[in-house]
């Protein structure tokens, strides 16, 4: 029967521990996990444990990996999906468990993620609802609740992004043909009425 040699504290990670198992060093658990098995040094463990113990270490790192990436920028739901099985190679149940947790401690939430993404890039980019339509749909979220965020979205600000591009555009001389700016911007995905 394998048996729990030692517990120590990580330097660099606050509130881990490295769990060595037979003298080897064989997994890391936060404190909680700890004390929920009730592991201490010099205690026996059975198969059963250890089993459920290493399902707790994986879905321990699967959550970490999902706040390491959340922490970067607001993700999709379906983004943070992709990131974990297809790059970071964790099953769908482990996923499905991150995920969980992320929405109930509202980390994760596509209606948020879309009002971020369209006034960004609406501001910072001047790119029109059609394409950010695209862009939002391209990052797995569903139509329902894009449609629903661009309908929030006023006429005003759509006029006020549309006249900083014309005012940077304008400055080029090309545009100053009114001709190839309406073109220019119809190509951008601007509609004629705006």
């Amino acid at each position: 029967m394998p048996v729990i040699t030692d517990i120590q504290p990580q330097k660099k990670r606050q509130g881990y521990y490295n769990i060595f198992i037979d003298g080897k060093y064989t997994l890391s658990l936060t404190e909680d996990d700890i004390v929920s098995f009730q592991l201490k040094p010099e205690q026996i463990i059975d198969d059963n444990l250890l089993s459920d113990i290493h399902q707790a270490y994986v879905a321990s790192k699967c959550y970490n990996y999902s706040l390491r990436y959340l922490a970067v920028r607001p993700r999709s739901i379906n983004e943070v999906r992709e990131y974990l099985v297809r790059r970071k190679g964790f099953d769908e149940d482990e996923v499905n468990q991150a995920i969980q947790t992320l929405l109930e401690k509202r980390y994760l939430d596509d209606n948020d993620f879309a009002r971020i993404w369209i006034r960004n890039r609406m501001q910072l980019s001047q790119k029109p609802l059609s394409m950010i339509r695209l862009e939002l749909l391209k990052k797995g979220v569903d139509k329902d609740v894009i449609s629903a965020c661009i309908n929030d979205v006023e006429e005003d600000e759509q006029l006020e992004v549309l006249k900083t591009l014309i005012i940077k555009k304008i400055r080029i001389p090309k545009f100053r043909d009114k001709q190839k700016l309406t073109d220019f911007l119809a190509r951008r995905g601007y509609s004629y009425s705006l």
